[in-house]
C-alpha cells in the first residue's frame, strides 16, 4: 500500500469515528445508546421471583397448548390398538384411528383428552384417554448476533434464562457489546424490550438474568470498535478480492510448471 493510499485510509477512519454520514445511522440516532425504549427490568421475571408465586411457571408460560409440529403420546389402556405416538401435521391435525383427522392445534392436553374420550364413545365403550406431549417442537426462542451475522433458533423448554440462551449460541466474544444486549418480546398489545447487562451478570449481579418466553428474540450487538472493523472490512473487500484474483492469475503459470516438474520426477523415480 502506498503512502497516499495509507493516508486516505487513515482519513476515512477518522471521519467514521467522528460520526460522518457514512456511519450506520441507527447508531447516532440513539438505537444503540438510548435507554428510553427499554422497559423496566423489574417487570420481567427471574427464576427466584417466579418460584415465590403459586404455580409461577404456569402463570408465566401459560397453560401449554399443542402446536405444530409437536409429538403427542395418546394412551388408551383398554385399547392398545388406538394408543400410540402422533405428530401434529402442518395443518394442525393428527391422523387418529376411527376418527380420522382430529384438529389439535391450540388445545391443551387435557382438552384433547376430553375431546377424544367423547368422540370415541360412538365406537367403543367409555374409555379413559391420557394425552402427553413428548416432543415439544412448536415453541422456539431466537438469538441474533451482530459479530457473527447470525440468527439461530433453539427449542424453548419453558425454564430458560438469558444466560442459557447465550450459552446455547456459543457464549460471547470480545466483539460483543455485553452491556447492551436486548431481549425483545412481541406481546399482543405491544412489543417489550429489556436491556440485559451481561457484564453485570459476569460480576455476580443476576438481576437482568431474566426468564425468556416462547418466541422471544435475544439480540447481541457488536462493540463500537467492532463496527469500525466491519465497516473497514466492507470497504476493503473489493480491493482484497481483486488482489487475490491478480495473485492467482500471476501464479498460474508457475503452478502449472511445478506440476509438470513433479509429474516428470514421479515418472523417473524407480520403484
Amino acid at each position: 500500500m502506498t503512502s497516499k493510499a495509507r493516508l486516505m485510509l487513515v482519513g476515512l477512519l477518522g471521519l467514521v469515528v467522528a460520526g460522518c454520514d457514512g456511519w450506520p445511522k441507527w447508531i447516532w440516532d440513539g438505537e444503540l445508546w438510548s435507554t428510553s425504549r427499554f422497559q423496566n427490568i423489574e417487570n420481567a421475571h427471574t427464576r427466584h421471583k417466579l418460584r415465590e408465586v403459586e404455580k409461577g411457571f404456569e402463570r408465566f408460560n401459560e397453560t401449554y397448548r399443542i402446536g405444530i409440529p409437536d409429538v403427542l403420546n395418546i394412551s388408551i389402556p383398554d385399547h392398545p390398538d388406538l394408543s400410540g405416538s402422533y405428530e401434529v401435521r402442518p395443518d394442525g391435525n393428527i391422523s387418529f384411528p376411527l376418527l380420522k383427522d382430529v384438529y389439535v392445534e391450540g388445545l391443551t392436553p387435557m382438552q384433547l383428552s376430553d375431546y377424544l374420550a367423547k368422540e370415541l364413545e360412538r365406537y367403543v365403550k367409555k374409555v379413559d384417554v391420557l394425552v402427553t406431549v413428548t416432543g415439544l417442537y412448536s415453541k422456539t426462542v431466537y438469538v441474533g448476533s451482530r459479530s457473527s451475522s447470525s440468527l439461530r433458533a433453539f427449542r424453548f423448554t419453558g425454564d430458560m434464562t438469558v444466560v442459557d440462551l447465550i450459552a446455547l449460541q456459543g457464549g460471547y466474544t470480545k466483539l460483543d457489546y455485553s452491556s447492551r444486549i436486548r431481549l425483545m418480546r412481541d406481546n399482543p398489545d405491544k412489543v417489550e424490550m429489556y436491556r440485559i447487562r451481561f457484564d453485570h451478570i459476569l460480576r455476580g449481579d443476576f438481576k437482568t438474568n431474566v426468564l425468556v418466553k416462547n418466541r422471544d428474540i435475544l439480540y447481541i450487538p457488536a462493540t463500537l470498535w467492532a463496527e469500525v472493523g466491519f465497516f473497514c472490512d466492507m470497504l476493503t473487500a473489493p480491493a482484497r478480492s481483486a488482489i487475490n484474483g491478480i495473485r492467482t492469475y500471476t501464479e498460474l503459470p508457475y503452478a502449472h510448471k511445478d506440476a509438470e516438474e513433479r509429474a516428470a520426477r514421479a515418472q523417473s523415480t524407480p520403484y
